[in-house]
Parts: structure tokens; sequence; C-alpha cells
């Protein structure tokens, strides 16, 4: 049996993490995305089992590939980096992870919150352009604030728990309603509008369903308060990014905090969102912690003899 990280050397920083999987059969790994179907063929050909963690597979690739039996995402939403339901019709197991990663991306939306609330990069950059002044940098404290959490799964539930421990008076929206969130903690559930419509920052943590793909628009953002704080660190394809992009050049909304992409390398689009002076953009690294690395692997490596 073969085995080909078709992309993911990059994660690979502890190859005894693989042993499981050498156990099974030759393993084979890769730096960098392929660039055509051509590389995936050379890359992959005779694998049985591919894992990838930043490439999008298109059907054409999938299709070179006769061999395969399984295909592992190593991380959580493969649906956006797949046909899942093309791959399956050509016996092909789709999988991905869950939950390797939930506390290092909940301390990242939270930095981010922070930084934003704080103009930290606004106040650096006045020191590395020669300047002292603190004019414009008036910042907003997350005691006694209200923070709007748009979805409380692992990851959410851990951002309300985090911000009520800071003060904060956490609102929630989810379809299911965290009752330890409730009883414990005291947020409250509330709908989607009035989330906006209250919250000083409103953070974004839900899953991309063809239901609610950009689902958070115009409209919404119209609701947000003037120095409203807006975070996306789960899925670009949640938000109108173009009603975004003009709510926050037209300076209706306080600041944007954006870590995810319709296009991943960035597409035009996507940098002028992030050249904004009132965006923090990150490169999809919310995740990207030694715990939580090492944790996707363990996942990956699992999940793969599970199926096996």
């Amino acid at each position: 049996m073969k085995f080909c990280l078709i992309d993911a050397e990059v994660f690979i920083d502890r190859p005894e993490l693989l042993d499981p999987l050498r156990s099974l059969g030759a393993v084979e790994m890769y730096a960098g995305i392929p660039q055509d179907a051509d590389e995936v063929e050379r890359r992959a050909f005779d694998a049985d089992v591919i894992a990838f963690g930043l490439m999008q597979f298109t059907n054409e690739m999938l299709d070179r590939l006769p061999n395969l039996k399984i295909l592992q995402f190593i991380g959580t939403g493969v649906w956006n980096f797949v046909d899942v339901d093309y791959a399956r019709s050509k016996g092909i197991k789709v999988l991905n992870i869950e939950g390797y990663g939930s506390n290092a991306v909940a301390e990242f939306a939270l930095s981010m919150a922070l930084a934003m609330a704080k103009k930290i990069p606004q106040a650096g950059n006045v020191l590395k352009t020669g300047g002292w002044s603190i004019d414009g940098l008036m910042g907003m404290e997350i005691s006694g604030s209200t923070v709007g959490v748009l979805g409380t799964g692992s990851i959410g539930r851990l951002v309300a728990e985090k911000f009520v421990n800071m003060g904060a008076k956490v609102i929630a929206n989810d379809i299911y309603e965290n009752e330890s969130l409730k009883k414990d903690w005291g947020v409250t559930y509330v709908g989607l509008e009035e989330l906006f419509r209250s919250s000083d920052i409103v953070t974004v943590h839900m899953k991309v369903t063809k239901e609610n793909e950009k689902l958070i628009d115009g409209r919404l953002f119209g609701l947000m308060k003037p120095h409203a704080l807006f975070v996306n660190v789960a899925r670009a394809e949640l938000v109108n990014n173009r009603d975004l992009f003009e709510a926050l050049k037209e300076g209706r909304m306080g600041g944007a905090a954006i870590d995810v992409y319709e296009n991943e390398p960035p597409a035009d689009s996507d940098y002028e969102l992030a050249r904004l002076d009132n965006v923090i953009a990150t490169p999809h690294m919310a995740y990207y912690t030694q715990e939580a690395n090492d944790n996707s692997i363990k996942m990956m490596v699992q999940s793969i003899a599970d199926a096996l």
C-alpha cells in the first residue's frame, strides 16, 4: 500500500508520528501545492491513500488517480477543497478531521479582536514610520463590551468562555444552543439581526453549508455599530466579502480581522480587502501552533487507520 502526503511535508516536523502508516506501507511526502493535474499525477499516480492540507482537488485530478481509495484532508471542511460527491461516485472515501486546533483558533480569534480593539497594528505603524503620536489610537476595552459569537461549536464555545472571563457580555447565535454556555457562562442566544445590532465585536465560528453561503452580507453589516469590529477565522464563503469591503472602505464599521479568503492563495479582490487600513489580514494561520499541528497529524493517521 502506498501513502502520499501530496502537499503536507510542511506539517511534518515530527516524522515519528507517521510510523503507524509506515507499518502499513510506503509513505511519500511532498512540499508545496501541485500546480496542475500533471503534477498531481506525477506525485500520486499509484497512491492508495492521499493526505492533503493546502491544495484544491479538481475532478480532473481525481480522474488521473486510478488507485486512489482514500482522500484524507488534514483539516476541517473538506467539501471546500474537493467535490466530495464526485469523489464518492468514483469509490473514493473522503475524510477530514475535527477539533485538532479548536483552542488555537479560539485564542487567535481573541488575539485578533484584542489587536483591533486596542489599535495595536496602527500604533505599531506610527513608530515604524518614525512618528510619535496617539492621535486616533484610542482603544476599546473588552470588559463591559458586548461580544457576539456566531456559531458555538467546539471553537465558538471556547471563544465565548474566554470573552466571558475577560468581563464581556457574550451573546450568541446557533441552530443548536449550548446549555452549558447558557447555564454556567451566562451566554444569551439571540437572533442573527439582534447579534449584529447589539455587538461591539462579532466573531464567526460556523461551518459552511450550501444553506449559509454568504449569509453575512451588507444587510447585516448595515446593522452594526459604527465602531463595531468583525472577526472571521472560520470560512470566507460565509461572508459576502464585497459587501464587507464596501462597509469597511466607507467607514460604516470600525474594522475587521480576516484569516480566511475565497481564494487561497488570495485573488486580487482578497488583497484589496487586506490592504484597507482598518483591516488585519493574516494568511490562514489561526490553527497553526505546535500543539495543534501535532494533533492534526495524529488525528490524520488515526483517521486513515480507522478507514483501512
